[in-house]
Protein backbone atom coordinates (compact mmCIF):
# COMPACT_ATOMS: atom_id res chain seq x y z
CA UNK A 1 0.00 0.00 0.00
CA UNK A 2 1.28 3.44 -0.96
CA UNK A 3 1.50 5.43 2.30
CA UNK A 4 1.53 8.82 0.57
CA UNK A 5 -1.62 8.01 -1.38
CA UNK A 6 -3.26 6.80 1.84
CA UNK A 7 -2.40 10.06 3.61
CA UNK A 8 -3.81 12.17 0.77
CA UNK A 9 -7.00 10.15 0.51
CA UNK A 10 -7.51 10.08 4.28
CA UNK A 11 -7.28 13.86 4.43
CA UNK A 12 -9.68 14.27 1.50
CA UNK A 13 -12.30 12.02 3.10
CA UNK A 14 -11.98 13.52 6.61
CA UNK A 15 -12.12 17.26 5.94
CA UNK A 16 -15.58 18.79 6.44
CA UNK A 17 -16.90 22.22 5.60
CA UNK A 18 -17.37 22.83 9.33
CA UNK A 19 -13.60 22.36 9.79
CA UNK A 20 -12.91 25.51 7.75
CA UNK A 21 -12.64 28.61 9.94
CA UNK A 22 -14.57 31.67 8.69
CA UNK A 23 -11.32 33.38 7.63
CA UNK A 24 -10.46 30.41 5.40
CA UNK A 25 -13.90 30.58 3.77
CA UNK A 26 -13.40 34.29 3.04
CA UNK A 27 -9.94 33.52 1.64
CA UNK A 28 -11.39 30.81 -0.60
CA UNK A 29 -14.05 33.19 -1.92
CA UNK A 30 -11.38 35.83 -2.56
CA UNK A 31 -9.30 33.41 -4.59
CA UNK A 32 -12.33 32.25 -6.54
CA UNK A 33 -13.15 35.87 -7.41
CA UNK A 34 -9.52 36.52 -8.39
CA UNK A 35 -9.65 33.38 -10.54
CA UNK A 36 -12.81 34.50 -12.33
CA UNK A 37 -11.29 37.94 -12.93
CA UNK A 38 -8.22 36.63 -14.72
CA UNK A 39 -10.26 34.01 -16.58
CA UNK A 40 -12.70 36.51 -18.09
CA UNK A 41 -9.91 38.95 -18.93
CA UNK A 42 -8.21 36.18 -20.95
CA UNK A 43 -11.32 35.26 -22.94
CA UNK A 44 -9.97 36.47 -26.29
CA UNK A 45 -6.36 35.32 -25.96
CA UNK A 46 -5.11 33.05 -28.77
CA UNK A 47 -4.50 29.93 -26.63
CA UNK A 48 -8.01 30.26 -25.19
CA UNK A 49 -9.52 30.65 -28.64
CA UNK A 50 -7.73 27.50 -29.76
CA UNK A 51 -8.92 25.30 -26.90
CA UNK A 52 -12.44 26.74 -26.98
CA UNK A 53 -12.81 25.46 -30.56
CA UNK A 54 -12.21 21.93 -29.31
CA UNK A 55 -14.93 22.03 -26.66
CA UNK A 56 -17.91 20.53 -28.45
CA UNK A 57 -21.42 21.03 -26.99
CA UNK A 58 -23.06 17.98 -25.46
CA UNK A 59 -26.72 17.04 -25.38
CA UNK A 60 -26.69 14.35 -22.69
CA UNK A 61 -24.63 13.07 -19.79
CA UNK A 62 -22.67 15.15 -17.28
CA UNK A 63 -22.13 18.66 -18.64
CA UNK A 64 -20.47 21.85 -17.48
CA UNK A 65 -20.26 25.40 -18.76
CA UNK A 66 -17.46 27.46 -20.23
CA UNK A 67 -16.88 30.91 -18.77
CA UNK A 68 -18.00 33.76 -20.96
CA UNK A 69 -19.77 31.83 -23.72
CA UNK A 70 -21.76 29.47 -21.43
CA UNK A 71 -21.31 26.65 -23.96
CA UNK A 72 -21.98 23.34 -22.20
CA UNK A 73 -19.50 20.56 -22.82
CA UNK A 74 -18.09 17.56 -20.99
CA UNK A 75 -16.77 18.33 -17.49
CA UNK A 76 -13.17 17.48 -18.42
CA UNK A 77 -13.21 19.80 -21.44
CA UNK A 78 -14.92 22.57 -19.46
CA UNK A 79 -12.17 22.21 -16.86
CA UNK A 80 -9.50 22.41 -19.58
CA UNK A 81 -10.90 25.50 -21.32
CA UNK A 82 -11.74 27.38 -18.13
CA UNK A 83 -8.37 26.54 -16.61
CA UNK A 84 -6.68 27.79 -19.79
CA UNK A 85 -8.47 31.09 -19.26
CA UNK A 86 -7.29 31.15 -15.64
CA UNK A 87 -3.64 30.58 -16.59
CA UNK A 88 -3.14 32.63 -19.73
CA UNK A 89 -2.54 36.00 -18.10
CA UNK A 90 -0.18 34.43 -15.53
CA UNK A 91 -2.03 36.49 -12.95
CA UNK A 92 -3.77 33.89 -10.79
CA UNK A 93 -2.63 33.30 -7.22
CA UNK A 94 0.53 31.32 -6.52
CA UNK A 95 2.38 29.43 -3.82
CA UNK A 96 6.10 28.89 -4.30
CA UNK A 97 8.16 26.90 -1.83
CA UNK A 98 10.38 23.97 -2.87
CA UNK A 99 8.47 23.94 -6.16
CA UNK A 100 5.87 26.11 -7.89
CA UNK A 101 2.11 25.81 -7.51
CA UNK A 102 -0.64 27.73 -9.23
CA UNK A 103 -3.43 26.05 -7.26
CA UNK A 104 -6.22 27.96 -9.01
CA UNK A 105 -5.41 25.89 -12.12
CA UNK A 106 -7.44 23.09 -10.48
CA UNK A 107 -10.40 25.25 -9.50
CA UNK A 108 -12.16 24.89 -12.88
CA UNK A 109 -11.95 21.12 -12.39
CA UNK A 110 -13.93 21.12 -9.13
CA UNK A 111 -16.30 23.79 -10.45
CA UNK A 112 -17.05 21.68 -13.54
CA UNK A 113 -17.82 18.59 -11.48
CA UNK A 114 -19.78 20.57 -8.89
CA UNK A 115 -21.99 21.99 -11.64
CA UNK A 116 -22.38 18.66 -13.44
CA UNK A 117 -23.29 16.79 -10.26
CA UNK A 118 -25.61 19.38 -8.71
CA UNK A 119 -23.40 20.18 -5.74
CA UNK A 120 -23.88 23.22 -3.49
CA UNK A 121 -21.75 26.27 -2.88
CA UNK A 122 -20.52 24.83 0.41
CA UNK A 123 -19.50 21.64 -1.42
CA UNK A 124 -17.50 23.74 -3.88
CA UNK A 125 -15.79 25.74 -1.14
CA UNK A 126 -14.80 22.50 0.59
CA UNK A 127 -13.44 21.05 -2.66
CA UNK A 128 -11.54 24.30 -3.22
CA UNK A 129 -9.90 23.98 0.21
CA UNK A 130 -8.94 20.40 -0.66
CA UNK A 131 -7.31 21.20 -4.02
CA UNK A 132 -5.32 24.03 -2.46
CA UNK A 133 -4.17 21.97 0.51
CA UNK A 134 -3.05 19.02 -1.65
CA UNK A 135 -1.10 21.08 -4.20
CA UNK A 136 0.45 23.56 -1.80
CA UNK A 137 1.58 20.99 0.76
CA UNK A 138 3.12 18.97 -2.05
CA UNK A 139 5.23 21.86 -3.36
CA UNK A 140 6.11 22.85 0.18
CA UNK A 141 8.51 19.92 0.40
CA UNK A 142 8.97 18.27 -3.02
CA UNK A 143 11.42 20.13 -5.33
CA UNK A 144 10.27 18.42 -8.50
CA UNK A 145 10.81 21.51 -10.68
CA UNK A 146 14.52 21.47 -9.82
CA UNK A 147 14.68 17.86 -11.00
CA UNK A 148 13.32 18.85 -14.42
CA UNK A 149 9.61 18.12 -14.04
CA UNK A 150 6.61 20.37 -14.55
CA UNK A 151 3.53 20.91 -12.39
CA UNK A 152 0.93 19.01 -14.46
CA UNK A 153 0.79 15.87 -12.27
CA UNK A 154 0.45 17.92 -9.08
CA UNK A 155 -2.49 19.87 -10.54
CA UNK A 156 -3.99 16.54 -11.67
CA UNK A 157 -3.50 15.13 -8.17
CA UNK A 158 -5.28 18.04 -6.49
CA UNK A 159 -8.06 18.08 -9.07
CA UNK A 160 -8.65 14.32 -8.84
CA UNK A 161 -8.98 14.41 -5.06
CA UNK A 162 -11.19 17.50 -5.02
CA UNK A 163 -13.40 16.06 -7.77
CA UNK A 164 -13.39 12.66 -6.10
CA UNK A 165 -14.77 14.22 -2.92
CA UNK A 166 -17.53 15.93 -4.91
CA UNK A 167 -18.37 12.63 -6.63
CA UNK A 168 -18.57 10.83 -3.30
CA UNK A 169 -15.91 8.27 -4.21
CA UNK A 170 -15.23 5.55 -1.66
CA UNK A 171 -11.72 4.86 -0.36
CA UNK A 172 -10.77 2.42 -3.13
CA UNK A 173 -12.16 4.66 -5.85
CA UNK A 174 -10.28 7.65 -4.46
CA UNK A 175 -7.01 5.70 -4.44
CA UNK A 176 -7.64 4.76 -8.06
CA UNK A 177 -8.33 8.39 -8.93
CA UNK A 178 -4.89 9.33 -7.55
CA UNK A 179 -3.16 6.70 -9.68
CA UNK A 180 -5.17 7.58 -12.79
CA UNK A 181 -4.32 11.27 -12.35
CA UNK A 182 -0.59 11.07 -11.59
CA UNK A 183 0.86 8.06 -13.41
CA UNK A 184 -0.21 9.03 -16.98
CA UNK A 185 0.51 12.75 -16.60
CA UNK A 186 4.19 13.22 -15.74
CA UNK A 187 5.36 16.35 -17.59
CA UNK A 188 8.77 17.74 -18.59
CA UNK A 189 9.94 21.13 -17.31
CA UNK A 190 11.15 21.85 -20.83
CA UNK A 191 7.81 23.66 -20.95
CA UNK A 192 9.45 26.51 -18.98
CA UNK A 193 12.89 26.55 -20.61
CA UNK A 194 14.21 28.75 -23.43
CA UNK A 195 11.65 30.62 -25.52
CA UNK A 196 8.37 29.85 -23.82
CA UNK A 197 5.43 28.73 -25.93
CA UNK A 198 1.67 28.84 -25.50
CA UNK A 199 1.89 25.49 -23.71
CA UNK A 200 3.45 27.24 -20.70
CA UNK A 201 -0.09 28.28 -19.82
CA UNK A 202 -1.65 24.95 -20.76
CA UNK A 203 0.37 22.58 -18.55
CA UNK A 204 -1.78 23.31 -15.50
CA UNK A 205 -5.06 23.10 -17.44
CA UNK A 206 -3.94 19.72 -18.77
CA UNK A 207 -3.66 18.63 -15.13
CA UNK A 208 -7.13 19.99 -14.37
CA UNK A 209 -8.61 18.07 -17.28
CA UNK A 210 -6.75 14.91 -16.31
CA UNK A 211 -7.96 15.15 -12.70
CA UNK A 212 -11.60 15.34 -13.76
CA UNK A 213 -11.18 12.43 -16.16
CA UNK A 214 -9.42 10.36 -13.50
CA UNK A 215 -12.18 10.94 -10.95
CA UNK A 216 -14.92 9.93 -13.37
CA UNK A 217 -12.98 6.87 -14.51
CA UNK A 218 -12.55 5.82 -10.90
CA UNK A 219 -16.26 6.26 -10.21
CA UNK A 220 -17.04 3.90 -13.09
CA UNK A 221 -14.71 1.25 -11.70
CA UNK A 222 -11.42 1.81 -13.56
CA UNK A 223 -8.51 0.56 -11.47
CA UNK A 224 -5.10 2.25 -11.38
CA UNK A 225 -1.49 1.29 -10.62
CA UNK A 226 -0.58 1.14 -6.95
CA UNK A 227 2.71 2.50 -5.61
CA UNK A 228 2.16 5.88 -7.27
CA UNK A 229 4.74 7.56 -5.04
CA UNK A 230 6.63 4.80 -3.24
CA UNK A 231 6.62 2.01 -5.81
CA UNK A 232 9.70 0.77 -7.63
CA UNK A 233 8.93 3.03 -10.57
CA UNK A 234 6.89 5.54 -8.61
CA UNK A 235 7.24 9.31 -8.27
CA UNK A 236 10.02 9.26 -5.66
CA UNK A 237 12.26 6.79 -7.49
CA UNK A 238 11.66 7.93 -11.05
CA UNK A 239 11.42 11.68 -10.61
CA UNK A 240 13.25 12.41 -7.36
CA UNK A 241 16.26 10.07 -7.55
CA UNK A 242 14.93 7.85 -4.79
CA UNK A 243 14.49 10.65 -2.25
CA UNK A 244 11.27 10.17 -0.30
CA UNK A 245 9.19 13.05 1.05
CA UNK A 246 6.74 13.30 3.91
CA UNK A 247 3.92 15.59 2.81
CA UNK A 248 2.82 17.96 5.63
CA UNK A 249 -0.85 17.09 5.28
CA UNK A 250 -2.72 18.03 8.49
CA UNK A 251 -4.14 15.33 10.74
CA UNK A 252 -6.14 17.78 12.87
CA UNK A 253 -7.81 20.97 11.72
CA UNK A 254 -8.38 23.06 14.85
CA UNK A 255 -6.09 26.06 14.64
CA UNK A 256 -4.74 24.97 11.24
CA UNK A 257 -3.90 27.65 8.67
CA UNK A 258 -5.21 26.30 5.40
CA UNK A 259 -3.29 26.65 2.17
CA UNK A 260 -6.12 28.64 0.60
CA UNK A 261 -5.21 31.37 3.08
CA UNK A 262 -1.51 31.32 2.20
CA UNK A 263 -1.28 31.89 -1.54
CA UNK A 264 -0.27 35.25 -2.95
CA UNK A 265 -2.95 36.93 -5.05
CA UNK A 266 -0.99 38.41 -7.93
CA UNK A 267 -1.17 42.10 -8.80
CA UNK A 268 0.65 41.88 -12.14
CA UNK A 269 0.61 39.48 -15.13
CA UNK A 270 4.05 38.08 -14.39
CA UNK A 271 5.49 34.96 -12.82
CA UNK A 272 5.26 34.76 -9.05
CA UNK A 273 8.91 35.56 -8.38
CA UNK A 274 8.70 38.74 -10.48
CA UNK A 275 5.90 40.21 -8.33
CA UNK A 276 8.17 41.57 -5.58
CA UNK A 277 10.73 42.94 -8.08
CA UNK A 278 7.93 44.82 -9.84
CA UNK A 279 6.85 46.26 -6.47
CA UNK A 280 10.45 47.33 -5.86
CA UNK A 281 10.59 48.95 -9.31
CA UNK A 282 7.46 50.96 -8.53
CA UNK A 283 9.10 52.32 -5.39
CA UNK A 284 12.39 53.10 -7.16
CA UNK A 285 10.48 54.99 -9.85
CA UNK A 286 9.36 57.47 -7.20
CA UNK A 287 12.99 58.17 -6.22
CA UNK A 288 14.77 58.63 -9.55
CA UNK A 289 14.21 59.84 -13.10
CA UNK A 290 14.24 56.64 -15.11
CA UNK A 291 15.64 58.46 -18.14
CA UNK A 292 18.74 59.34 -16.10
CA UNK A 293 19.60 55.78 -15.04
CA UNK A 294 23.09 54.85 -16.21
CA UNK A 295 23.10 51.36 -14.65
CA UNK A 296 20.71 49.22 -12.64
CA UNK A 297 21.72 46.31 -10.43
CA UNK A 298 18.92 43.84 -9.70
CA UNK A 299 19.41 41.50 -6.73
CA UNK A 300 16.97 38.69 -6.10
CA UNK A 301 16.67 35.00 -5.23
CA UNK A 302 19.07 32.50 -6.79
CA UNK A 303 16.65 29.58 -6.61
CA UNK A 304 14.12 31.60 -8.56
CA UNK A 305 16.28 33.04 -11.32
CA UNK A 306 19.67 31.31 -11.62
CA UNK A 307 18.82 28.98 -14.46
CA UNK A 308 17.33 31.81 -16.55
CA UNK A 309 19.68 34.69 -15.73
CA UNK A 310 22.08 34.10 -18.64
CA UNK A 311 19.54 32.99 -21.24
CA UNK A 312 19.50 35.26 -24.31
CA UNK A 313 15.71 34.91 -24.48
CA UNK A 314 15.36 36.52 -21.05
CA UNK A 315 17.27 39.61 -22.16
CA UNK A 316 15.32 40.09 -25.38
CA UNK A 317 11.96 38.35 -25.04
CA UNK A 318 10.08 37.45 -28.20
CA UNK A 319 6.94 36.04 -26.57
CA UNK A 320 4.76 37.28 -23.73
CA UNK A 321 5.30 33.95 -21.99
CA UNK A 322 9.06 34.63 -21.91
CA UNK A 323 8.61 38.31 -21.03
CA UNK A 324 6.47 37.64 -17.97
CA UNK A 325 9.19 35.31 -16.65
CA UNK A 326 12.06 37.73 -17.33
CA UNK A 327 13.45 39.55 -14.28
CA UNK A 328 15.17 42.39 -16.21
CA UNK A 329 12.20 42.81 -18.54
CA UNK A 330 9.51 43.03 -15.87
CA UNK A 331 11.61 45.39 -13.73
CA UNK A 332 12.34 47.62 -16.73
CA UNK A 333 8.72 47.77 -17.83
CA UNK A 334 7.55 48.67 -14.32
CA UNK A 335 10.25 51.32 -13.95
CA UNK A 336 9.27 53.00 -17.20
CA UNK A 337 5.48 52.69 -17.02
CA UNK A 338 4.81 52.40 -13.29
CA UNK A 339 3.03 49.06 -13.59
CA UNK A 340 2.51 46.03 -15.82
CA UNK A 341 -0.93 45.30 -17.21
CA UNK A 342 -2.38 42.54 -19.40
CA UNK A 343 -2.79 45.00 -22.27
CA UNK A 344 0.90 45.91 -22.09
CA UNK A 345 1.78 42.25 -22.47
CA UNK A 346 -0.76 41.73 -25.23
CA UNK A 347 0.61 44.72 -27.14
CA UNK A 348 4.16 43.39 -26.72
CA UNK A 349 5.41 46.37 -24.76
CA UNK A 350 8.43 44.23 -23.90
CA UNK A 351 9.71 44.60 -27.48
CA UNK A 352 9.78 48.41 -27.45
CA UNK A 353 13.12 50.15 -27.79
CA UNK A 354 13.00 51.99 -24.45
CA UNK A 355 12.39 48.73 -22.58
CA UNK A 356 15.20 46.92 -24.41
CA UNK A 357 17.58 49.85 -23.88
CA UNK A 358 16.93 49.92 -20.13
CA UNK A 359 17.39 46.16 -19.93
CA UNK A 360 20.81 46.60 -21.56
CA UNK A 361 21.82 48.75 -18.59
CA UNK A 362 20.77 46.08 -16.08
CA UNK A 363 22.88 43.48 -14.32
CA UNK A 364 21.66 40.64 -12.11
CA UNK A 365 23.17 39.46 -8.83
CA UNK A 366 21.73 36.60 -6.78
CA UNK A 367 23.21 36.95 -3.27
CA UNK A 368 23.34 34.30 -0.57
CA UNK A 369 21.48 36.51 1.90
CA UNK A 370 18.31 36.47 -0.19
CA UNK A 371 18.59 32.80 -1.03
CA UNK A 372 18.88 31.95 2.66
CA UNK A 373 15.63 33.80 3.40
CA UNK A 374 13.65 32.20 0.57
CA UNK A 375 11.06 30.85 0.16
CA UNK A 376 9.57 32.16 3.41
CA UNK A 377 10.64 35.71 2.47
CA UNK A 378 10.81 36.96 -1.12
CA UNK A 379 13.34 39.75 -1.61
CA UNK A 380 14.48 42.16 -4.29
CA UNK A 381 16.99 45.01 -4.07
CA UNK A 382 17.39 47.54 -6.87
CA UNK A 383 20.43 49.82 -6.99
CA UNK A 384 20.27 52.54 -9.63
CA UNK A 385 23.20 54.75 -10.55
CA UNK A 386 22.23 57.94 -12.35
CA UNK A 387 24.30 59.73 -14.97
CA UNK A 388 25.32 62.36 -12.41
CA UNK A 389 26.70 59.69 -10.09
CA UNK A 390 23.78 59.59 -7.64
CA UNK A 391 23.03 56.11 -6.26
CA UNK A 392 19.55 55.13 -5.09
CA UNK A 393 18.77 51.77 -3.49
CA UNK A 394 15.32 50.28 -2.87
CA UNK A 395 14.60 46.94 -1.22
CA UNK A 396 11.25 45.15 -1.12
CA UNK A 397 10.37 42.07 0.93
CA UNK A 398 7.21 40.02 1.29
CA UNK A 399 6.69 37.05 3.59
CA UNK A 400 4.22 34.20 3.81
CA UNK A 401 2.88 35.90 6.95
CA UNK A 402 2.04 38.93 4.78
CA UNK A 403 0.05 36.68 2.47
CA UNK A 404 -1.93 35.17 5.37
CA UNK A 405 -2.56 38.45 7.19
CA UNK A 406 -5.16 39.63 4.67
CA UNK A 407 -7.70 37.09 3.36
CA UNK A 408 -7.70 39.08 0.14
CA UNK A 409 -11.38 39.81 -0.48
CA UNK A 410 -11.03 43.57 -1.05
CA UNK A 411 -7.94 43.01 -3.17
CA UNK A 412 -9.84 40.52 -5.33
CA UNK A 413 -12.80 42.88 -5.71
CA UNK A 414 -10.45 45.60 -6.94
CA UNK A 415 -8.73 43.11 -9.22
CA UNK A 416 -12.03 41.95 -10.71
CA UNK A 417 -13.20 45.52 -11.22
CA UNK A 418 -9.98 46.43 -13.02
CA UNK A 419 -9.70 43.35 -15.21
CA UNK A 420 -13.18 42.15 -16.03
CA UNK A 421 -16.05 44.43 -15.01
CA UNK A 422 -16.13 46.17 -18.41
CA UNK A 423 -16.61 42.83 -20.18
CA UNK A 424 -19.98 42.12 -18.60
CA UNK A 425 -23.42 43.61 -19.23
CA UNK A 426 -24.66 46.43 -17.03
CA UNK A 427 -24.59 45.36 -13.40
CA UNK A 428 -22.99 42.02 -14.28
CA UNK A 429 -19.83 42.64 -12.31
CA UNK A 430 -21.72 43.58 -9.16
CA UNK A 431 -23.93 40.48 -9.51
CA UNK A 432 -20.95 38.16 -9.93
CA UNK A 433 -19.11 39.66 -6.96
CA UNK A 434 -22.25 39.30 -4.82
CA UNK A 435 -22.74 35.70 -5.98
CA UNK A 436 -19.19 34.74 -5.01
CA UNK A 437 -19.51 36.56 -1.69
CA UNK A 438 -22.59 34.46 -0.84
CA UNK A 439 -21.28 31.25 -2.39
CA UNK A 440 -21.83 29.33 0.84
CA UNK A 441 -25.55 30.08 0.45
CA UNK A 442 -25.82 29.07 -3.22
CA UNK A 443 -27.64 25.82 -4.05
CA UNK A 444 -26.52 25.72 -7.70
CA UNK A 445 -24.10 27.47 -10.04
CA UNK A 446 -26.60 28.72 -12.62
CA UNK A 447 -26.32 32.32 -11.47
CA UNK A 448 -22.54 32.15 -11.13
CA UNK A 449 -22.05 31.04 -14.72
CA UNK A 450 -24.80 33.29 -16.09
CA UNK A 451 -23.08 36.36 -14.64
CA UNK A 452 -19.84 35.46 -16.48
CA UNK A 453 -21.50 35.89 -19.88
CA UNK A 454 -19.18 38.06 -21.99
CA UNK A 455 -20.72 40.94 -23.90
CA UNK A 456 -18.69 40.54 -27.09
CA UNK A 457 -19.32 44.13 -28.18
CA UNK A 458 -17.52 45.23 -25.03
CA UNK A 459 -14.63 42.86 -25.54
CA UNK A 460 -11.44 44.26 -27.02
CA UNK A 461 -9.08 41.45 -25.96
Amino acid sequence: MDATTEKLCHFTQRLRYADLPPIAVVAAKARILSTLAVALAAYGMPPVQIVRKLAQPVASGPASSIFGSLTTTTPDMAAFVNSAMVRCLDMSDSYVMQAVSHPADAFPAVLAVAQAEGASGKDLLLATAIIYEIQCRFVEVVPYNHHGWDQTPVVALGAALGCGRLLGLNDDQLRNAVGLAVVPNIALNQTRTGTLSMWKGMAGPQGARAGVFAAYLAREGMTAPDGVFEGRYGFWNQLMNGEKYELPIPHAFAGHTFAVQQTMIKLFPTRFNCQVPVMAAQKLREKIDVREIESLKIESIRKAFARWADSPEVWKPQTRETADHSLPCTVSMALIDGTITPSMMQNERFKDDDVIELMERCTIDLPDEFDNLAPAIRCCRLTAKSKNGEIVTIEERRSTEDDVADPGWNQSVDKFSGLASHLLAGGGAEKLIATVKTLDQQKSFTELFETTRIQLENFKG
